[in-house]
């Protein structure tokens, strides 16, 4: 039975447990009706919301922003061992929005963590923010399908005028990889959040 994370918490992504050659972490949103918020009300059009990964060091800074961030431009890392899925552009529809598979057993050892994120594309033009979005989780997944553990984000009054959420993170700690739930709404678009981790 999969574990439901709350903010903060860990497990440990167990190879004994789980079969873990592919770790698909899987993200899935609603969005609310249009509504007065931090920005005044939404322009109508529809929320593009766009999951990415971010390849970190062990000094916990993107190396090379072209090669490790994976996203709807960049769909998959030089070596192939991070793939995304596929860009979901209106979240319509039950079930996942957005996959990224990650094949732990073959990533490279430069890569320590890789923090999983979900930015509103063009948030601010479009008078778009998380406080309008609903039942966001991210939850990870193995290569037989098991789900180990699901993180369900609750709304929140600090999620107003934000426009990117890093939703979870996959980290390797003494020999082992774990899984930690985040849900850290950030104000700064998906340029400025990359940038932000840059060395």
């Amino acid at each position: 039975m999969a574990i439901n994370l709350t903010k903060g918490q860990s497990i440990v992504l167990s190879k004994s447990e789980y079969d873990l050659s592919r770790l698909t972490m899987a993200l899935g949103w609603d969005v609310a009706k249009a509504k007065t918020g931090f920005f005044g009300r939404s322009s109508g059009a529809n929320f593009d919301l766009d999951s990415y990964a971010m390849l970190l060091g062990e000094n916990g800074r993107l190396q090379a922003y072209k090669e490790d961030v994976i996203y709807y431009s960049h769909l998959e890392s030089k070596d192939k061992t991070v793939v995304h899925l596929g860009d979901n552009l209106t979240g319509e529809g039950d079930g996942d929005d957005e996959q990224i598979v990650v094949k732990l057993s073959a990533l490279a050892g430069q890569y320590h963590k890789i923090i999983l994120g979900v930015n509103i594309y063009n948030g601010k033009e479009r008078k778009q923010h998380f406080g309008m979005v609903q039942n966001a989780y991210v939850r990870a997944v193995d290569a037989a399908g098991k789900e180990i553990a699901r993180y369900l984000l609750s709304n929140d009054p600090s999620y107003e005028g934000k426009l990117n959420m890093l939703m979870g993170e996959v980290y390797r700690e003494g020999g082992e990889w774990k899984f930690k739930a985040l849900g850290n709404p950030l104000a700064e678009d998906f340029n400025g959040v990359v940038g932000s981790y840059m060395r």
